[in-house]
């Protein structure tokens, strides 16, 4: 079994039965990007996220969108609703400006995750997204995550992707602070590298290694028979990559210790940050 811990939800999909059945994915960290008014990719809207956790529950862990545009005070809307996570994109300023911070001392003092999309990008033509929106990645540096992480060291903070092609950065990230996560979803480019800094030791104060900091992710858009059949590809490739590879050569290719990157550290942050998601 699997976590997803980065993934969305095509706009009308209503039936992930066959994910259920597949008895591959425990759960799916659904990513509700609507608010960011994305005209290239067919996102679901918040109520469809809402309402695929209310029917999946305790399979669907929905993450709200987190406009750093607007109001800290809307963040505690967002939790209202429902939403365990947040999930921001884009900012016109960098991630970790002060402007910034009163949002981060909220989601931390309500236990919300935050998931923080690093590195590159989608591409998107003027018009195809929210104004407030920024543009490219340039605001969206790994290194970025460090200052927040050392201003709220209570708040759990999750680089989606690794943050290509500042590698460098998240693996700063990686070794020195005890509250920051990265997944590994839309990264197969630099797999070398991927390998080299898995058995790597921590130096955050904890005794552990990065497998124990990495989560298993996607990115896929489930909601179609095709998009749900690639994402299971992605998990089977995944789980190949840890057992072939890991299991000839490394340390992390142990069945207890790739089970870290699969579910495990996932299900850390579940059961220590935030217990409600059981």
């Amino acid at each position: 079994m699997i976590i997803d811990a980065h993934a969305h939800l095509r706009r009308g999909c209503t039936d992930l039965d066959d994910i259920v059945a597949s008895r591959k994915v425990e759960s799916l960290w659904i990513m509700d990007l609507s608010g960011a008014n994305i005209s290239y990719a067919p996102y679901a809207t918040e109520a469809e996220v809402l309402t695929a956790a209310r029917r999946y529950p305790g399979f669907i862990v929905p993450f709200g969108y987190l406009d750093l545009s607007g109001n800290p005070e809307n963040i505690d809307a967002l939790c209202e609703k429902g939403f365990i996570g947040l999930k921001p994109y884009k900012p016109v300023k960098p991630y970790d400006h002060h402007d910034y911070f009163p949002f981060y001392e909220r989601a931390s003092s309500l236990g919300m995750p935050i998931l923080f999309h690093t590195g590159i990008v989608s591409y998107g033509k003027p018009g195809e997204q929210n104004a407030s929106l920024g543009h490219g990645c340039s605001t969206m540096r790994p290194s970025y995550l460090a200052s927040i992480a050392e201003a709220f060291p209570a708040l759990t903070i999750i680089g989606g992707h690794l943050g290509y092609p500042w590698l460098d950065e998240t693996e700063m990230n990686l070794y020195y602070y005890p509250n920051i996560y990265h997944d590994l979803s839309g990264y197969r480019k630099d797999i070398e590298w991927f390998i080299r800094i898995l058995d790597r030791k921590c130096n955050d104060g904890t005794k552990r290694y990065f497998n124990e900091k990495i989560l298993f992710a996607t990115d896929a858009l489930y909601g179609t028979p095709e998009s749900n059949a690639y994402a299971l590809k992605l998990v089977q490739f995944w789980e190949l990559f840890l057992e072939m590879i890991g299991g000839n050569y490394y340390r992390w290719g142990e069945p207890s210790e790739r089970e870290n990157v699969l579910c495990g550290n996932a299900r850390k942050i579940q059961n220590e940050f935030a217990p409600g998601w059981r």
